[in-house]
């Protein structure tokens, strides 16, 4: 009896104790912020003596991070964490924060449906992301073709394709905020300038896709996963530590605003809070999100199987 009781304690012990430190990987957009005032809040100290964030800036830092196992935690495009799954990658999706990012900035205000682009150029950053996919399959599914109805040009990064809107070298340009309050603090067009502001929020991507799917106007377009064999409590205490924070980012769009500034040089802390209000979130675990992840995954099939891996991801890739 003794043996026994003293092997429940040790396991107990063993659980109880935290990481030397916990890394999360994300990108510079929205998904991340949260994480942020995770970590300025010491919310984790119960799992891991240290959270660190570190950033990836293009999929080839995002593959390496997962390959290599240098993460913990990742924020990452939905598609591509099917992608990933598929080839056996060793990642698991928890929550689906993101459901809404995606806008056309045009400099034309009558522009608010994807067919008033037709003949038109829009440019977009890094091809068969997920901006580019969703507008890709906008275009399809509204009867339009991509090659022979628009010119689709491609920016090397989203901050190259927002320079192009600011500097007059594009006219349409697909940006996901906060990218598109950067642009429109920049040219002086927030939230409406009384004189004739430069550039106009067009069209929305979400919208567009309720429309042309006659669906919900969301899509569960970012998320976070899991990555390696982790213990389940610290997964579960990181869902419920990131939901807190991103209902605090929603609630306090200022204080938001300043602390993702002072963690990311590239973006100002107005503009961060301009864009909270214009982008769909809601913490979803992957659970209740599968539903809509896998009609989401269906359309990628359709439109290019390679985009998930070929397959739908089976029920192993939701973590329950």
């Amino acid at each position: 009896m003794k043996i026994i009781v003293s092997a429940v304690m040790l396991a107990m012990t063993l659980l109880a104790q935290p990481l030397e430190k916990l890394i999360i990987a994300g990108p510079v957009a929205t998904i991340s912020h949260p994480i942020f005032k995770m970590i300025q809040s010491g919310a984790l100290k119960d799992v891991a003596k240290e959270v660190e964030f570190r950033l990836w800036q293009n999929p080839d830092e995002l593959r390496a991070i997962l390959l290599k196992k240098e993460a913990h935690f990742v924020a990452i495009p939905t598609n591509v964490a099917a992608n990933l799954y598929n080839k056996k990658v060793d990642i698991r999706l928890i929550n689906v924060p993101v459901w809404g990012i995606l806008e056309i900035v045009t400099r034309d205000k009558n522009i608010k449906t994807i067919q008033d682009l037709k003949g038109k150029e829009i440019v977009i950053p890094f091809r068969a992301d997920m901006p580019d996919i969703m507008l890709q399959a906008i275009i399809k599914k509204a009867g339009l073709d991509s090659k022979k109805d628009f010119k689709l040009s491609y920016a090397p990064t989203p901050p190259d394709a927002m320079q192009m809107l600011i500097l007059r070298r594009a006219d349409h340009v697909l940006l996901a905020e906060p990218a598109t309050s950067m642009a429109m603090r920049k040219t002086g067009s927030f939230p409406l300038k009384l004189i004739a502001p430069e550039i106009f929020r067009g069209v929305d991507l979400q919208s567009e896709w309720g429309r042309v799917y006659d669906t919900a106007s969301k899509v569960p377009q970012a998320g976070l996963a899991v990555v390696g064999d982790l213990d389940k409590h610290i997964i579960e205490r990181f869902q419920q530590e990131y939901t807190k924070s991103l209902d605090w980012y929603k609630a306090y769009p200022k204080e938001a605003g300043i602390l993702v500034a002072n963690n990311i040089e590239f973006f100002n802390a107005d503009a961060i809070s301009d864009s909270i209000p214009n982008v769909q979130l809601q913490s979803t675990s992957a659970q209740v999100a599968q539903k809509d992840l896998e009609a989401f995954f269906k359309v990628l099939l359709d439109l290019e199987p390679k985009l998930i891996g070929g397959k739908l991801p089976d029920s192993e890739f939701y973590f329950q």
